[in-house]
């Protein structure tokens, strides 16, 4: 996509901390970090987000994401990792080009990802989900 800002930066038309790249996906250094080692991984093509991204892809990106999080959990000591995936605006995605947060995490640290209030259903409801889900499907 011409004006999609991580378009470029795979391109290397703009600059990038680039921790890895293959055939298929390209993962970079947030720059706006949450944490040490915040790393921004993506497939090479564009894809606004998860909903038009194919299976080959989306599967090429989860493997690139397990192997740079137990990377970053070695090279960096990380506790743990959190990884997030935000799509359409609504859920909180600014740039429309799929992308996912691999955010390691360590003890002290001050990152906060609000998960917000839970609801209570009733098992009824419940079922009526799941069954429209599994239809849908």
């Amino acid at each position: 996509m011409e004006n999609c800002i991580f378009c470029k930066i795979i391109k290397k038309e703009i600059a990038s901390n680039v921790v890895y790249e293959d055939a298929h996906t390209f993962a970079f250094l947030d720059n706006n970090p949450m944490s040490k080692g915040h790393t921004l991984v993506m497939p090479k093509k564009h894809f606004t987000n998860i909903f038009d991204m194919p299976e080959q892809e989306a599967c090429a990106v989860m493997a690139s994401i397990k192997q740079i999080s137990i990377a970053l959990k070695k090279s960096l000591h990380a506790e743990g990792i959190n990884i997030l995936q935000n799509n359409e605006k609504i859920a909180g995605q600014l740039v429309m080009h799929s992308h996912t947060h691999v955010i390691p995490r360590y003890q002290g640290d001050t990152v906060q990802i609000d998960h917000g209030p839970r609801m209570k259903l009733s098992s009824e409801d419940m079922n009526h989900i799941a069954s429209t889900v599994k239809k849908a499907l």
